[in-house]
C-alpha cells in the first residue's frame, strides 16, 4: 500500500483519538459519534471495522451487564477482547444522548469507583477507546485492509480503466482476475500465483484472503452465474478455514444489479451462509453508448439474499451427496 496514503490515514486517526482523549465529558458522546461516522466513511478504516463486524458476536447481554451488574467480561484471547471492545464502542456511538452524561460516562462510572464524570470517562477511554485505536492502527498493515483495497480498485477501474478492462472481458475472464491480482500485488498484498491446471489457469493464494472474479453480462452469465460465484467463494472459505471471502463481479452489460438486502451507505453487499461471510463487489466496466441522462428507464437485475443462500446451500448439498469418483 502507498506509504504516504497510509501515513495520512494514521495521522487523521491519531488526531481524532487525541481529540477524544482531551474532550470533556459533556462533549464526549457527540465527538464519539462523529469519530464513528468518520471511521465508516473512510474505505480503509471501514474495511477494518467490517472484518470485526463479521467476526464479533453481538455481546448484548455482556454490554448490559456492565451497567446493570457492574461486571465486565474477561477474555482469554486478544481477538475476543477486540471484538468485545468493538461492540461496546459501536453500542455507545449508536445511542441517543438523553442526559448530560453519555453512555460512555455511565459505563465508566459502573466499572470504577470514581464519582466524577471526567474521571469515570478516563476509565472508558483506557478500557475501550484506546484498545480499539491500537487494534485499528495494527490492522492498517494487515489483511484486514483487503476490503478497502477492493473498494479502491473498483473506483480506479470505473474511473480510469473502463475501456481497457472492457476489452479484456471480451476474452477469458481469468484475464480480468489477473488484472485484479496485479493491482493487489502493487498495493503490497502478500500472495503468490499458483498454477492449478495444465491449461495454465491461475489462482490467488494468500494468507487470510479468499477471492474470486466473475463476469456478469445479464444473459448467459446472469444472476444464476453470480450466485454460483458466491458458492465457489464460499467453498474456498471452507477449504482454507477462513471466515470471510470476496467475489469481484465485472459488469459488462448496461443493466443495473440491485442487491435487495444491501443497506443504505453500505460499501459492498454481503451474504452470510453457514457462518461464512461473502462480500460482493460490482465493478462496472460497461461501455455505455449514451450518457446517463439519455439512457431512459434502465433494466434492473434484482438479487435476493434468500436466493443466494438457497443456491449456495443446494449446490453444497448436491456436492456432498455426489458419490466419490
Amino acid at each position: 500500500m502507498d506509504s504516504a496514503y497510509l501515513q495520512r490515514i494514521r495521522f487523521q486517526l491519531q488526531k481524532r483519538v487525541r481529540r477524544l482523549n482531551s474532550c470533556p465529558h459533556f462533549l464526549f458522546h457527540s465527538s464519539l459519534v462523529q469519530f464513528w461516522n468518520y471511521l465508516q466513511s473512510q474505505s480503509l478504516t471501514y474495511g477494518i471495522l467490517a472484518r470485526l463486524e463479521t467476526q464479533a458476536k453481538p455481546y448484548t447481554d455482556e454490554i448490559a451487564a456492565i451497567t446493570t451488574k457492574h461486571e465486565i467480561e474477561e477474555f482469554t484471547t486478544e481477538s475476543e477482547q477486540s471484538a468485545f471492545v468493538y461492540r461496546v464502542v459501536q453500542y455507545c456511538a449508536q445511542q441517543p444522548l438523553v442526559t448530560h452524561m453519555g453512555p460512555e460516562v455511565e459505563i465508566g462510572l459502573a466499572i470504577s469507583n470514581d464519582r466524577k464524570p471526567d474521571e469515570a470517562l478516563n476509565h472508558f477511554r483506557e478500557i475501550f477507546l484506546e484498545p480499539l485505536y491500537e487494534y485499528m492502527d495494527d490492522a492498517l498493515d494487515q489483511q484486514g485492509a483487503v476490503l478497502s483495497l477492493l473498494l479502491k480498485y473498483k473506483r480506479k477501474v470505473e474511473w480510469f480503466e473502463r475501456e481497457a478492462l472492457s476489452q479484456l472481458a471480451a476474452g477469458d475472464e481469468r484475464k480480468l482476475a489477473k488484472h485484479l491480482y496485479a493491482y493487489l500485488f502493487d498495493q503490497g498484498l502478500d500472495f503468490h500465483i499458483e498454477p492449478q491446471s495444465a491449461s495454465g489457469e491461475a489462482d490467488l493464494v494468500a494468507p487470510e484472503l479468499v477471492l474470486d472474479a466473475k463476469v456478469f453480462d445479464g444473459t448467459r452469465r446472469g444472476v444464476q452465474y453470480l450466485a454460483s460465484g458466491v458458492h465457489q467463494v464460499h467453498t474456498y472459505t471452507r477449504d482454507f478455514n477462513q471466515e470471510v471471502g470476496y467475489l469481484v463481479v465485472y459488469k459488462i452489460c448496461p443493466e443495473t444489479i440491485d442487491f435487495a438486502f444491501s443497506s443504505s451507505g453500505q460499501h459492498a453487499p454481503y451474504v452470510t451462509v453457514s457462518g461464512k461471510t461473502i462480500y460482493i463487489f460490482i465493478v462496472d466496466i460497461c461501455e455505455y453508448e449514451k450518457s446517463a441522462s439519455k439512457r431512459g428507464a434502465m433494466k434492473v437485475h434484482t438479487v435476493e439474499q434468500g436466493f443466494l443462500v438457497r443456491t449456495v446451500e443446494s449446490i453444497a448439498n448436491t456436492d456432498e451427496s455426489s458419490p466419490a469418483i
